[in-house]
């Protein structure tokens, strides 16, 4: 294994264990939200009482928009080393630019590999779309930053 291969299988299994723990916190949070509004439920004595278990199930509904977001990353972040390499920046890619290092799979904040910090962006970010099909040396202008690829891998 190529020490490319070693350092984006790091950044993998940094970012999935990152997701996979936000994961069951939120499903954690889920299941105890749930069980407060069935023991509500079961107390029905007054109005108030259905207030709270309405407010509950709010919170668990906007709640799974997120519970979905996160496995949408995992199963990204699972499916990475199946695919193959090219000569065009894509999905799974290291991206080194003069403003630092970037991850192409999902949104992440910065964290640190190997004494290197990188920031995970998607195939959504601007910074990604502006640098599809740019060779080592190119510049991309994003969001009025100027960016200038050094390598990707």
């Amino acid at each position: 294994m190529s020490d490319y291969n070693k350092t984006k299988a790091k950044i993998v299994a940094h970012l999935l264990e990152e997701k996979e723990a936000s994961y069951k916190n939120m499903m954690a949070m889920q299941s105890s939200e749930m069980d407060a509004a069935e023991q509500n439920n079961e107390a029905e004595d007054n109005m108030f009482d259905e207030g709270k278990t309405g407010q509950v199930l709010n919170r668990v509904e906007a709640r799974s928009s997120v519970v979905e977001a996160l496995q949408r990353d995992i199963d990204i972040l699972s499916g990475i080393e199946s695919i193959e390499p090219t000569a065009e920046i894509q999905l799974g890619d290291v991206i080194e630019t003069d403003k630092g290092h970037f991850f192409v799979a999902v949104a992440a904040d910065q964290f640190t590999v190997d004494g290197t910090t990188y920031r995970g962006i998607s195939v959504e970010s601007p910074l990604y779309l502006s640098l599809r099909g740019k060779k080592n040396g190119d510049v991309v202008e994003v969001n009025g930053n100027s960016f200038t690829l050094i390598n990707s891998y």
